[in-house]
């Protein structure tokens, strides 16, 4: 079939006035960012990390964690899992995140994955998923996106932004999708991950992507050594900045503090959370 359904998508939700105001309000992904960070201390899910790595003998990193534990944060507070379309809010049917890589040794071109289903996978299912698909990626091979990059590689520059502008609009307005756009289907998922603190950077706010209708971007920064006061006393902990970027048409303060609770318990009892 050359055109189908681009995302899987229930039917749309009652609308709050607020609500309706704010889509009134913003009319692209651009203008309503909302910033915040909620800093975690990384010393519980490091020790899962590592125990895990001795059991299974996979490379498992803060990603993969931050992954899995969004993955379940979304699974949990279904109503920021949305699309926003012709002032509607339609909630997805899965929860799909979107990691950023580099795709090349120097670091120079980015390129990018889906992990479709995160909040079910476990931390090794998307280490090792992610692993292949980096590996295909920078052996050179990027079949999901390999169309479009090559067509972007070609147009000049002035016309890139409307080409992309009018792909969002047939891929997630109309929620429609063919196979002549080069890109597989829902291509951005529900949430977007960048790892910053590889880059030795522990705060750093990344932007929305318009054209890709993601309400949430997260960069994780690096987790550094930082005094903190624990029961009266001082003590060092391990802690880490994740700098999250909201579309606030779509996710509200009451919004990001259920997520940012929900957070903050995955990375404190990462064993009870994520089995």
């Amino acid at each position: 079939m050359l055109i189908s359904r681009n995302v899987k998508l229930g039917p749309p939700l009652r609308l709050s006035s607020w609500r309706k105001v704010a889509i009134g309000t913003w009319k692209t992904v651009g203008d309503p960012s909302v910033y915040g960070v909620v800093e975690v201390d990384a010393g519980p899910a490091l020790a899962y990390l590592e125990e895990l790595a001795r059991e299974t003998g996979v490379k498992l990193t803060l990603t993969h964690f931050m992954g899995a534990a969004i993955g379940r944060t979304f699974a949990r507070h279904r109503s920021i899992n949305c699309i926003l379309r012709w002032g509607r809010l339609y909630p997805r049917k899965s929860v799909d995140v979107f990691f950023q890589v580099a795709s090349d040794t120097k670091g120079e071109d980015l390129s990018g994955m889906v992990v479709r289903d995160a909040d079910k996978k476990s931390v090794v299912e998307i280490a090792r998923e992610m692993g292949a698909k980096v590996k295909t990626i920078k052996g050179g091979v990027d079949p999901d996106y390999a169309r479009m990059k090559g067509l972007m590689g070609i147009l000049p520059g002035w016309l890139v932004g409307w080409v992309m502008t009018l792909s969002g609009h047939f891929l997630y307005a109309f929620n429609l999708w063919s196979p002549l756009l080069g890109t597989p289907k829902d291509s951005f998922g529900s949430i977007m991950i960048t790892n910053i603190g590889t880059l030795g950077m522990d705060l750093a706010f990344a932007p929305l992507v318009p054209y890709s209708r993601v309400p949430v971007l997260i960069a994780l920064g690096k987790a550094s050594d930082v005094p903190v006061v624990r029961s009266g006393q001082v003590v060092v902990a391990k802690m880490l900045k994740l700098c999250v970027t909201l579309d606030h048409r779509i996710i509200d303060g009451m919004h990001g503090a259920q997520m940012a609770r929900t957070v903050e318990k995955i990375f404190a009892s990462p064993r009870q959370e994520l089995g």
